[in-house]
């Protein structure tokens, strides 16, 4: 695999006065809520920098599902004890699923005029949400699951994410190995899951009159993989590192904090911006 390439499209932030609530525990106080996000375990072929999936709410439930078939029952045999060496890659019968809600009300409020043109410029990655709306996030939902990276009959890569990628959106979803936070100052206490967007979909359920996309439901299916770190069993992956400035991600440990997860990777949520974070 290699590094080079375009790096990863960041999402665009949400609207303060939607991301700035009352906490409904621990008193009158405001601020920001912990959310959860997605992150690549590494960058992969055509992006030189690992992408992200921020969420806008927290997704009221989630589901989580083991159980043991055929597959599952080979996996076993294949990773006998937790005390070898072998770093088992093979997805297991286990997966997760939850539902996450977008809105860009505040983005496209006053954002057209009354020829139904945009007032601001959509960037050349297209994902401007005061202009496309939930588009930004569905776009950025894409580019997680590796939808904008075309392959040759040779299966080599032969295309990275292009301006006109927001046109294309029927690109092949791949198995991406990647992290899922719930939140959580820490990995004590925040719920976390390794493996890979199986399946997803989106309903979008709100337009503007102008027929913009204004609100979405996606909902995923996380696939789990073994966790790379010693602590599973398995050898410790030589890529996760959490100060690594390549891109990469790791397996929180008990001491690890959110903030220093996202420290550890090039392309980070934005903190600041046209409506800040």
């Amino acid at each position: 695999m290699t590094t080079a390439g375009s790096p990863a499209i960041i999402q665009p932030p949400f609207d303060p006065r939607i991301t700035t609530l009352a906490f409904p525990v621990g008193g009158a106080g405001y601020g920001s809520l912990q959310r959860g996000f997605m992150v690549w375990e590494q960058s992969i072929q055509g992006y030189e920098s690992a992408a992200q999936m921020a969420f806008l709410y927290n997704p009221s439930s989630v589901t989580a599902d083991y159980y043991m078939a055929d597959s599952s029952v080979g996996a076993s045999l294949m990773f006998p004890t937790g005390f070898n060496a072998t770093n088992l890659r093979v997805p297991l019968n286990q997966s997760v699923e939850w539902s996450l809600l977008f809105d860009r009300t505040f983005e496209l409020w006053g954002s057209y005029d009354s020829n139904g043109e945009p007032l601001q410029q959509n960037p050349s990655g297209g994902y401007n949400p005061a202009v496309v709306g939930v588009l930004a996030d569905i776009y950025q939902m894409e580019q997680f699951t590796g939808m904008f990276i075309g392959y040759s009959s040779g299966n080599s890569t032969t295309t990275a994410p292009t301006a006109t990628a927001l046109t294309g959106h029927q690109g092949i979803i791949q198995l991406i190995p990647s992290y899922v936070y719930f939140g959580g100052n820490s990995a004590v206490n925040s719920l976390w899951y390794y493996g890979y967007v199986s399946e997803w979909d989106v309903t979008v359920t709100h337009w503007t009159q102008y027929m913009v996309p204004m609100r979405c439901v996606i909902n995923v299916t996380f696939t789990m993989l073994p966790a790379a770190t010693s602590g599973s069993g398995s050898s410790a992956n030589p890529n996760a590192n959490l100060t690594n400035p390549v891109g990469s991600a790791a397996a929180p440990s008990a001491s690890s904090t959110i903030s220093s997860i996202l420290a550890g990777l090039t392309s980070t949520i934005p903190t600041s911006g046209v409506s800040g974070r």
